[in-house]
């Protein structure tokens, strides 16, 4: 453990109208290092709630990177209004030093990316969006879960997409997720779909449409930018996408019969047009990892570039939708989509034969073992269901 540390610093995002305070300190002896974590409103002043009514953003991000600094050394929880975390025991100070400087830029990741003030409920707390030039940008914007989506991530995608989809003058829509680790990683485990139902999965009704849904019919190409992990129903949304462009540190896999998620239906099979049927059922029923290259190989990915060359590559792309007639691409994307809805019945398997399996045994063990990083007890699997071969 390290005799002396003293380090506090301070991250000030006025766009977004909140500074994060960070102090890692250790007293000489055997006392435990201990890092604290405080959020000040800007305009007054004030330390800041983290409840949901007081930022939104800053409710969702703390509680996340609670879990995150978890991986960092640090043992840490989560007040009203400070997170505080200890050093575990085995911890050196290079490390604990690491694990500062790594907290502060995960803040930074997050609360740069902002465009307006965070402050409120009401603002957009887990996407940014932006119309510009005829392109309109959406970002994922949870990087302390490496972007995995919850109900309010995907409401706020959802209504992004709808009005992106409304202007006529845009022409393309690009998806992205932020920091460097992951573009969406699927929907957040962390999030118990039982007795957080909204959170989870979203408060709009099961009538009004659904973000992916917005991806397939809205008129513009969408373009996923893909750096970093693209697993579960990221993996879906990139290659619901139009277009997807990965760099060389992405992966790509799904998640769903590992981790108890009730993945199943058209937005399932609908892969089997993109890479076949072998490649397909490889995929999701195995929960196996490719990297981008495998995934160009296997035509998941239309190309391949390094990280500092992404945004250089989705111009690239951008300048050529915008070469073309943009009703010819609306018409073409619909007879693409014709072919992926070949078969899409109103009920998924798990809806018809399973429609409980979100309160079984079974789904809280997969997910709460997940969480945990340890191995699943296989006594809690639902049987097969017993359905006739005819």
């Amino acid at each position: 453990m390290p005799a002396s540390i003293d380090l506090k610093t301070s991250a000030s995002y006025p766009t977004a109208g909140v500074q994060f305070n960070l102090n890692l300190t250790s007293a000489a002896g055997p006392d435990q290092a201990s890092l604290s974590i405080t959020v000040d409103d800007l305009a007054s002043g004030n330390r800041l709630s983290f409840s949901h009514e007081a930022c939104a953003a800053v409710h969702d991000f703390t509680r996340g990177f609670t879990r995150w600094l978890n991986t960092k050394g640090f043992q840490a929880t989560r007040n009203e209004d400070e997170i505080i975390a200890s050093a575990k025991a085995d911890v050196t100070e290079s490390q604990l030093i690491k694990g500062f400087q790594d907290a502060l830029d995960m803040v930074d990741q997050k609360f740069s990316n902002y465009l307006g003030s965070i402050l409120g409920s009401d603002n957009y707390s887990d996407v940014v969006y932006k119309k510009e030039d005829g392109v309109a940008w959406l970002l994922l914007n949870r990087p302390e879960t490496y972007n995995a989506k919850r109900g309010i991530t995907m409401d706020e995608m959802a209504d992004s997409l709808l009005d992106a989809a409304a202007d006529s003058d845009i022409r393309v829509v690009v998806i992205s997720g932020a920091g460097p680790n992951g573009f969406c990683t699927g929907n957040d485990q962390s999030y118990d779909p039982e007795l957080e139902h909204g959170d989870y999965r979203g408060h709009r009704s099961e009538t009004e449409v659904r973000y992916n849904e917005v991806v397939m019919q809205m008129p513009q190409p969408v373009i996923a930018a893909v750096d970093g992990f693209a697993i579960g129903s990221g993996n879906i949304l990139a290659y619901t996408c139009d277009f997807t462009i990965a760099t060389t540190r992405s992966k790509f896999g799904q998640t769903g019969p590992r981790v108890g998620s009730p993945a199943n239906g058209h937005n399932v099979a609908m892969l089997a047009a993109r890479i076949g049927q072998k490649r397909a059922r490889e995929m999701w029923m195995l929960c196996r990892q490719y990297t981008a290259q495998q995934a160009v190989d296997m035509g998941l990915v239309n190309i391949v570039v390094e990280p500092n060359q992404l945004w250089t590559e989705v111009d690239r792309w951008i300048a050529d939708i915008k070469n073309v007639s943009p009703i010819i691409l609306q018409m073409q994307k619909i007879s693409y989509n014709r072919h992926d809805h070949f078969e899409n019945p109103a009920t998924t398997p798990m809806q018809e034969h399973y429609p409980d399996y979100l309160a079984s045994e079974e789904c809280l063990e997969r997910r709460t073992s997940f969480i945990e990083r340890r191995k699943i007890d296989p006594s809690k699997n639902v049987p097969y269901a017993q359905i006739p071969i005819q």
